[in-house]
């Protein structure tokens, strides 16, 4: 059984549907990618899938049960959900923020166990932040908040984590730092991770399965061999590339074509 369905999902803002009648499955264990121009509706998906939003047709099943049916705070028990941060930081330390991806286990007013330490502990470590514990989140740069995002994210032990562009923003050191921690924990520990990127060469490298969309429908899908192709670039993206194989990992890489090169 896949870990998550989405069948036949349309939803939208007001009158409008952005996404129309999206199917896709994802199996348990591996990285799955979204992918897309802007405007495609990643973001609406993404919404859609993390109960931000309510499909107007269709159901969003993990394992199985319909999402609908699942309250918010069992979901974030087992589905981890890391959106673009684009507000201001919260007024929290860092350690304080990572501790709250265990409130799902328990509740803002339970006493924390010392296997919840272990796990707050455990994260902290993991993304890199000790030097950072006692640090307020409003003094932190894009990628070190970024870190904490996802620390916190993982304190929650989730099955699923659900990432909207996590590498937006970031320089290439912490973009490869943070796919690397999710890479390796999928491969360690079985944790799915479905990921909205707008870098297709990040995509190729670490995505297992790719979804491309297009005005609001699946245009391709598969694997980044079937998905990343000249022809469907420039069917979606509407920009001609050439693709080439990165001899590092056997996967295709892209090349931008700057205009000048385009006669």
């Amino acid at each position: 059984m896949d870990i998550l369905t989405v069948e036949n999902v349309t939803a939208g803002y007001g009158k409008e549907p952005i996404i129309h009648d999206v199917t896709f499955g994802i199996p348990k264990g591996g990285i799955f990618g979204i992918i897309g121009p802007n405007g495609a509706g990643k973001t609406t998906l993404f919404k859609t899938i993390s109960k931000v939003l309510k499909p107007w047709k269709g159901v969003i099943r993990y394992v199985g049960n319909d999402i609908a049916k699942i309250s918010h705070k069992a979901y974030a028990a087992k589905v981890a959900v890391i959106p673009q941060f684009r507000t201001a930081p919260p007024p929290f330390t860092v350690e304080e923020f990572v501790s709250m991806g265990r409130y799902p286990h328990g509740g803002r007013l339970t006493r924390f166990t010392p296997e919840d330490r272990r796990i707050v502990e455990e994260n902290i470590r993991r993304l890199k932040l000790e030097h950072f514990r006692s640090k307020r989140m409003d003094n932190l740069s894009g990628g070190e908040m970024q870190r904490v995002f996802l620390a916190q994210g993982l304190a929650q032990s989730p099955e699923l984590i659900l990432m909207d562009e996590p590498t937006s923003h970031l320089d290439i050191t912490h973009k490869i730092r943070i796919l690397d921690v999710i890479s390796r924990l999928s491969r360690e520990t079985g944790l799915t991770a479905l990921i909205v990127l707008h870098d297709l060469n990040l995509a190729s490298a670490y995505c297992d399965f790719l979804v491309m969309m297009k005005h609001g429908r699946i245009h391709a899908r598969g694997s980044a061999n079937d998905v990343l192709t000249e022809e469907r670039i420039l069917e979606v993206y509407e920009t001609p590339v050439r693709i080439g194989e990165d001899p590092a990992i056997k996967k295709p890489h892209i090349f931008f074509l700057p205009q000048s090169s385009q006669k």
